[in-house]
C-alpha cells in the first residue's frame, strides 16, 4: 500500500502506468459506472423493456444496499485510513512500521474510516448482479470514465477506454484501483468486494425472483 498509494510527487510510487490508469479511471461514483455497464450488456443482449426493469431494479437495490452495509462497517470497526496509518506508525504499537509525516496519497483521501471500502462493495454487488441475473461471468464490454484527465474522459472525442470479457475483471479493477489511489488497505478491497458479492446474492435470491410480468 505504503509503496504503490503514493502520488509520485512528494512520496515515490512503484505504480505502473496502467495502474495509475485504474486508479484515476475509477475514482468516478461506482453506481454511475456500474449503470453504465449493465445499460451496454442489456443493450447488447437485446433485453426487453421487462428484462431491463428487471436488471435495473435488482442492480441498483444491491447498490444501495452495499453502501448501507459498508458504511455501518466502517463505523463499526473505525480502522484508519493509510494515509493516517503511514504517517502515524510510530504510535501502533509495531516496531517494524516505521512513519513517514509526509507521505501523501494519489488523490487526497475521503475522511471516513477505511475498513470496508465502500467502492469495493460497489463493484462486488454490481458484478454479482450481472453474473446472476445472466448466469455467466464471461462478457465482453468495454466503458470509459469521468474522471481521467481531460481529453481522456467519457465527454471528450476520443476516450480512453478499458476492455473486459468478464465482469470478474472489472470488479477486480474496480477495488484495486482504491490502492492504486492511497485510500485503502488490502484487506478492505478484498473483504469489500466479498461483502459487496453476498449482498448481492441476497438482492437476487430475495427480491424480484419470479419475473411475472
Amino acid at each position: 500500500m505504503k509503496d504503490l498509494g503514493g502520488d509520485a510527487v512528494t512520496t515515490p510510487s512503484s505504480r505502473s502506468a496502467d495502474q495509475t490508469e485504474i486508479a484515476l479511471f475509477y475514482l468516478e461514483s461506482s453506481p454511475l459506472m456500474w449503470n453504465r455497464i449493465a445499460r451496454q450488456v442489456s443493450e447488447t443482449r437485446h433485453l426487453d423493456s421487462w428484462e431491463s426493469a428487471r436488471l435495473f431494479g435488482l442492480l441498483n437495490m444491491a447498490l444501495t444496499d452495499g453502501y448501507i452495509g459498508s458504511f455501518k462497517a466502517k463505523y463499526l470497526y473505525r480502522f484508519w485510513r493509510p494515509v493516517t496509518a503511514i504517517r502515524l506508525a510510530d504510535t501502533d504499537g509495531n516496531a517494524a512500521t516505521i512513519p513517514d509525516p509526509t507521505w501523501t496519497p494519489l488523490r487526497e483521501t475521503p475522511p471516513i474510516p477505511d475498513y470496508d471500502s465502500g467502492h469495493a462493495v460497489e463493484g462486488g454487488a454490481g458484478a454479482q448482479v450481472l453474473r446472476r441475473f445472466f448466469h455467466t461471468d464471461k462478457m465482453s464490454f468495454a466503458t470509459c470514465s469521468y474522471t481521467l484527465p481531460a481529453g481522456e474522459t467519457c465527454a471528450d472525442p476520443t476516450p480512453t477506454i478499458r476492455t473486459f470479457t468478464r465482469f470478474s475483471q472489472a470488479e477486480t479493477e474496480n477495488a484495486l484501483s482504491r490502492i492504486y489511489v492511497g485510500y485503502h488497505f488490502r484487506d478492505a478491497v478484498v473483504v469489500g468486494m466479498r461483502h459487496g458479492q453476498q449482498i448481492a446474492d441476497y438482492t437476487v435470491d430475495t427480491i424480484l425472483r419470479h419475473g411475472n410480468r
